[in-house]
This record gives C-alpha cells, sequence and structure tokens, in this order.
C-alpha cells in the first residue's frame, strides 16, 4: 500500500508547472505624470508600471525652470507614499549654450514595495519663487504639483511542486510470510484504489493549475476592485479625494482593458477628447461616461465635498460602466428615458 501511494506522489510530481519568468523592467513601461506653471515644469515617470514584489522600481523628477527662479524640490524622507526608498541621487544638468536661460534638475529614487497590492504615490509637489528680472514681483512661493499615480504590485507564485526527493529512503525488502487468500484479495483492492485515487488527484491537481493559469476578464477585475475600494469605506471616512481617485482609476483601467485606449495615464481632457475622436462608444454613453469623470475631477481636484446622494449615484454610474450588462441595457433604453 505505502509502495502505491509512493507511486501516486511520484505521478504527481511529473504534472507540475513552471513559474513564468518576471517581465523585464525598461523605460518605456513607465507611467509619466507632468506639471506645468510659468517658467517650472516638472515631469514624473516610474516604472515599471506593473511591478512584482521582489522588484525595485525607479521614479525619476525632472524640474525644468528659467534662471533666476528659487525651487524647493519634493522632499519625501525615507518613504515615497507606501514604497520604502532604497536610493536616491540629485544631479543638475550643466546649462546648454543653445538655451543659456534654461536649468535642468533631476531627482532619482531607487523604491521598493512593503507588499503587495495597490500603492497610491500622492501629489508630487514643490514650490517655487520667481525672482526673475523684469518679472513681476511674486513674494509668497508657488506650489507645483502633479496627479497622483496609482501602481499595482503582484507577488510571484510561491507554491512548492512535490518532489520524490523530500521522501524518505526505502527500506530493503523482507520475505514474506505465507497469508491466507483474504490477504491477497485485500491487497489487490488497496492496489485498485491507490491507482483510482491517484488518476483522481491527477484530474483535480490539473483542474486547479488550468483554472490558477486562467486570466480573469476584464469584468471580473473591475468587479473585484470595485468591492475592494468599498469595503475599505474610504467615503465614509470621509477620505473623499483618494476615493475619487480609486473610483475613477477603476473606470479608467476597465476602458483601456476593453477598448485599448490608454486611459490612466491621460487627464480626463485628452481622454474624452480620445474617445470621442475614435468613436469608442455611442454618443449618449460617452456622454454619461464625460458627466461622471468631470464630477469626480471636482472632488479630486477643486476640493468639492460630495453629499451622500452624489455618492451612490457615482458608485451605481462605476457599475454601470464596467459592466456588460449595463452598458447591453442602456443600448437598449431609449434616450429619453435616461437621465
Amino acid at each position: 500500500m505505502a509502495g502505491c501511494l509512493l507511486a501516486a506522489l511520484a505521478f504527481l510530481a511529473g504534472c507540475g508547472s513552471e513559474k513564468p519568468k518576471a517581465p523585464v523592467a525598461t523605460a518605456d513601461n513607465s507611467l509619466v505624470r507632468t506639471a506645468e506653471s510659468g517658467p517650472v515644469k516638472m515631469t514624473v515617470r516610474v516604472w515599471p508600471r506593473e511591478p512584482r514584489l521582489s522588484d525595485r522600481l525607479s521614479m525619476e523628477i525632472v524640474i525644468e525652470s528659467e534662471a533666476g527662479v528659487d525651487i524647493v524640490p519634493p522632499s519625501f524622507g525615507s518613504s515615497v507614499g507606501e514604497f520604502i526608498v532604497r536610493d536616491y541621487d540629485d544631479r543638475s544638468a550643466p546649462p546648454d549654450p543653445k538655451t543659456p536661460t534654461k536649468r535642468k534638475r533631476t531627482l532619482s529614487y531607487r523604491l521598493e514595495p512593503a507588499f503587495a497590492g495597490r500603492h497610491l504615490i500622492r501629489s508630487v509637489a514643490l514650490e517655487f519663487t520667481d525672482k526673475r528680472p523684469g518679472t513681476e514681483a511674486r513674494p509668497e512661493p508657488v506650489r507645483l504639483e502633479t496627479d497622483p499615480i496609482e501602481i499595482d504590485v503582484t507577488s510571484e507564485w510561491g507554491g512548492k511542486t512535490p518532489s520524490l526527493g523530500d521522501l524518505a529512503a526505502m527500506q530493503p525488502p523482507r520475505p514474506l510470510s505465507p497469508n491466507p487468500v483474504w490477504k491477497w484479495v485485500g491487497l489487490g483492492v488497496a492496489l485498485a484504489l491507490a491507482a483510482a485515487l491517484a488518476l483522481y488527484l491527477r484530474r483535480r491537481y490539473r483542474q486547479h493549475i488550468a483554472e490558477l493559469l486562467k486570466p480573469p476578464t476584464p469584468e471580473e477585475i473591475a468587479a473585484r476592485e470595485l468591492t475592494e475600494l468599498l469595503s475599505a469605506n474610504l467615503h465614509g471616512a470621509r477620505q473623499f479625494q483618494e476615493f475619487y481617485v480609486r473610483l475613477t482609476g477603476i473606470v479608467r483601467r476597465y476602458i483601456e482593458r476593453t477598448t485599448g485606449l490608454r486611459a490612466p495615464e491621460q487627464t480626463t481632457e485628452e481622454f474624452l477628447r480620445d474617445l470621442r475622436e475614435k468613436n469608442v462608444f455611442p454618443a449618449e454613453r460617452s456622454t454619461r461616461l464625460a458627466r461622471f469623470l468631470e464630477s469626480a475631477d471636482l472632488v479630486k481636484y477643486a476640493a468639492q465635498r460630495p453629499g451622500e446622494k452624489e455618492i451612490e449615484d457615482s458608485i451605481a454610474r462605476a457599475r454601470e460602466f464596467v459592466s456588460p450588462v449595463g452598458e447591453a441595457a442602456e443600448r437598449r433604453t431609449p434616450a429619453a428615458s435616461r437621465h
């Protein structure tokens, strides 16, 4: 009986699968945010865009300004959002003879994720004072900040495949003593059960691996993200800005997965213009999406405090846009009945 079970374990060990190779992080695989005011422009670039828990990310902040402008650069300390800072470099490029009044400064960070899941880098901000000759004096510093950046950190599959090397050494054979016939019958039944068990476990193992490797649909991903957001109860805790950043991010990523538009990288105005030019949705649906995103921007960037009814309407609108059932129902409903 023990020999049959060992054979079944060896059979399952041969059905193991290889771990997928980690993607190579390149400068092209990045998220970019920019902000510009008067003589100062700031560009924030983070890569890779889909890191694993074992990866270290690079963040580069490029500050371009005119000579005579005093810059107070961003300061993070030991962490950037929910990432740990492992290395930092600050370098300034010498003035270009072709543009001697231009100044360029680059801040480079090496970041390490602390856990798997969604990380939020809130607005990267700097302050500057314009002291250029011939310009209107501005004694008060001006604050310049970028839009937030959301990054999903995944973890590698850490399961261990069974191996015969983990089994104890086999014992030497022992001579058999005479046994009654019923013992031989019992041995045959045990062997048959062990073989059936091995076949059953093999089938279940293959089904389990197939389920693990099957990618979730865009609707399943969006539904899971929406459930996680509502469970966090950010709106109940009156953290309205972060709640609407994550809510609109769910809708934007869903549209990106289903249409190919690079929605998370664009401003609301750029995204809506691209959507209309490519005629992705019917006109009525595009209008409803525009109202949803623009009302959310008032909360994210204009510090508007939504009421309970407005929050419920925003959640319902997000569910509608990430649900194929909601989209089909909207197409069947006459335009006059929508509101």
